[in-house]
């Protein structure tokens, strides 16, 4: 398989390296998301007919250049989850997406249902010719900032997804910061009346617009742990390098050499599962993608941790200083090993999708 990048591809790259170097550290959430829909980052994915270019890739070239530049922002929650929904349920909201004239949260988690978007409790009453809205999400990425929330619920028939202003009635937001400072909120509705049209997917394609949305949005994460790990091993092994112990250079002594070596491969395993994530993400086959990204995210988190654990270890107790850069690099792959669905999920989910997809083949050759 080639992996070559195509030229359009590299300017891309370049480009966001370039941005993603000066905001590094910094917060490229607010002023920057017009920059965004000026350099049409918010565009990649989207149809040609709506000015969009690129897909999977071009997604997985940002987001490894963001993490490289532990660059905080809310292009995963809403331009690649949220446009992901959008673009799949062809709504019309989707334009004005792209040219970042509203921007968009998805709130699909609950308290209890420990990463599976469907276990929802959150339901919906016909009201007239509208909607009430009641329950409750929990971790609902970047809300601050959004126009409206893209939200899950029951119906009568399955589980729909609607269009939620921020600004309804009886919608209550308890925000607080991430472990990363971050912009999260729980989200409740307590009897939340929204229009008729406000009705985005029904329960016929809901389910599978928001489970495509939120593949997409982890096949991003595996690219942004990439980019945080290249930058964690790169710095372990320039310290070592320049640290003297007993007179020498870290770096001299074989043990290191070996835990680096091994921390390198554990790099290249996440490339490539990253790489196969995002190649995965327009397979037609609902099973397969499904398939394919959970085993990613289940080696990038199992990846990420040791590159991680390792460098912490290596760098001594400057690792963990808040003025030093490695200890915010660990921290940002720890929780992106828990969005979306941690390792322990992933497993999960793949076991039962190959053990689902292993019985209907043996039912077919029965049949």
């Amino acid at each position: 398989m080639d992996f070559a990048l195509a030229p359009e591809q590299l300017l891309l790259r370049d480009s966001v390296a370039r941005f993603a170097a000066e905001a590094a550290r910094g917060d490229a959430n607010g002023n920057a998301w017009k920059t965004f829909a000026e350099l049409g980052w918010l565009a990649i994915g989207a149809p040609d007919d709506a000015g969009g270019f690129g897909g999977p890739v071009e997604v997985l070239l940002l987001m490894e250049q963001f993490g490289r530049g532990l660059v905080r922002s809310a292009y995963v929650s809403q331009a690649v989850l949220a446009g992901t929904i959008l673009r799949a349920a062809r709504s019309a909201l989707l334009s004005d997406a792209i040219d970042g004239r509203r921007r968009f949260a998805v709130a699909y988690e609950e308290p209890h249902a420990r990463y599976d978007p469907s276990q929802l409790q959150t339901w919906v009453n016909r009201d007239g010719d509208g909607w009430l809205l009641y329950g409750s999400k929990v971790r609902v990425l970047d809300p601050s900032t959004a126009d409206a929330i893209l939200v899950s619920a029951r119906t009568e028939r399955g589980i729909g997804l609607f269009v939620v202003p921020v600004t309804a009635p009886n919608v209550t937001r308890n925000a607080f910061p991430a472990e990363d400072r971050a912009d999260v909120a729980d989200v409740t509705f307590g009897g939340t009346r929204i229009e008729r049209d406000a009705l985005l997917a029904d329960e016929t394609e809901g389910f599978a617009i928001l489970e495509r949305g939120i593949d997409h949005a982890t096949a991003a994460l595996c690219a942004e742990a990439l980019g945080l790990c290249e930058v964690m091993l790169e710095t372990t092994v320039e310290y070592t390098k320049t640290r003297q112990q007993f007179g020498v250079a870290l770096s001299s002594f074989q043990a290191l050499q070996h835990r680096m070596a091994e921390m390198y491969i554990e790099l290249e395993l996440m490339r490539s599962m990253a790489y196969f994530a995002a190649g995965a993400l327009d397979d037609p086959d609902p099973g397969a993608r499904k398939r394919a990204i959970s085993a990613a995210k289940a080696q990038v988190a199992k990846s990420g941790r040791f590159i991680g654990q390792q460098t912490i270890q290596l760098h001594g107790a400057i690792g963990m200083s808040e003025e030093y850069k490695i200890g915010h690099y660990f921290k940002r792959m720890t929780l992106v090993e828990r969005l979306f669905g941690d390792r322990d999920y992933h497993l999960r989910r793949y076991v039962a999708l190959t053990d689902t997809s292993a019985r209907a083949e043996v039912g077919a050759v029965a049949w």
